[in-house]
């Protein structure tokens, strides 16, 4: 539901320029394809790829693995169903993996607060000298030199 009314959104202020305008019911007919191909196969197949295109009949679908693109190749037959219409007959797919799409930015990942670094201080004054010691050493140095 919360795709349906952010689509809306989008549709609204997309709509107020007509330079835009003009894409609205591509963008429609791929949410519509993308929908269909969800509806017919299994989800983590569907969370991995996106139709971009219908071309002559040929689906284009973008796949962000390897593993995610042959689970399509082995359903082809059923997605093409799925994805076919009166409108927009489609009878073959082309599947490509294009792993950067769908993959979301790194979180930053933040360094000890200071209450864990007094923490790990505490500890190193009651180690006596060892592997362990060194390890707790090492763990400081790395997380001080981020602050």
């Amino acid at each position: 539901m919360a795709i349906q009314q952010s689509f809306q959104r989008i549709r609204k202020l997309i709509g107020q320029d007509r330079g835009l305008a003009v894409l609205l019911p591509e963008a429609e007919r791929l949410r519509d394809l993308n929908l269909r191909l969800a509806r017919a196969l299994p989800a983590a197949v569907t969370r991995a790829c996106r139709v971009v295109a219908v071309v002559n009949g040929e689906a284009r679908i973008s796949c962000d693995s390897g593993a995610a693109a042959s689970r399509l190749r082995s359903q082809a037959t059923t997605a093409a169903r799925a994805l076919s219409s009166d409108t927009c007959p489609v009878d073959r797919l082309k599947v490509r993996v294009e792993a950067a799409w769908s993959r979301p930015d790194r979180p930053e990942k933040r360094g000890l607060g200071r209450g864990a670094l007094n923490a790990w201080d505490d500890l190193d004054r009651t180690l006596p000298e060892s592997e362990l010691k060194s390890a707790v050493e090492s763990l400081l140095r790395h997380h001080r030199q981020d602050r």
